[in-house]
This record gives C-alpha cells, sequence and structure tokens, in this order.
C-alpha cells in the first residue's frame, strides 16, 4: 500500500475514534474540567486533519511531486 492510502486510513480511523468519544461526552449531563479540556483536543484535531485533508488535495497527483515539497523549504522572495 503506498504512503497516501495508509495515512488516509489512518486519517479515516483516527476520525472514527474521535467522534465516537465526542458521542460519549454528548451523552454525559456535566463534564469535569479535563473532560473538557480533551473535548476541546479532539476538536483541535479534528480542524488540523480537516487543514491537512484540503493541503493534500491541493498537492499534485505524483507522490515524488508531493514528498518532495514537503521536504525542500519553501522559499520566499
Amino acid at each position: 500500500m503506498d504512503y497516501l492510502s495508509a495515512h488516509l486510513s489512518s486519517l479515516r480511523r483516527e476520525i472514527s475514534e474521535l467522534r465516537s468519544l465526542n458521542i460519549v461526552y454528548a451523552q454525559q449531563g456535566q463534564h469535569s474540567l479535563d473532560e473538557q479540556t480533551a473535548s476541546d483536543l479532539r476538536s483541535n484535531r479534528l480542524v488540523q486533519i480537516k487543514k491537512e485533508l484540503l493541503e493534500m488535495r491541493n498537492f499534485p497527483p505524483d507522490a515524488k511531486v508531493w514528498w518532495d515539497r514537503l521536504r525542500k523549504p519553501m522559499r520566499t522572495a
């Protein structure tokens, strides 16, 4: 399996786990400070995943070009 497929599968699993944890959190009546913090962290992670997926969408389909862009720092004029 190529890297991109494996990475997408990993992200799908992570999203599924985060959603499951959010369902449990939503079903609880009251939340401790730790639970609220964990919920915030899960929400932030979901935003990070969304940004990562958007960035991946903007990269060319050729994995070599994609990796080359990630490895080389962007130059600014």
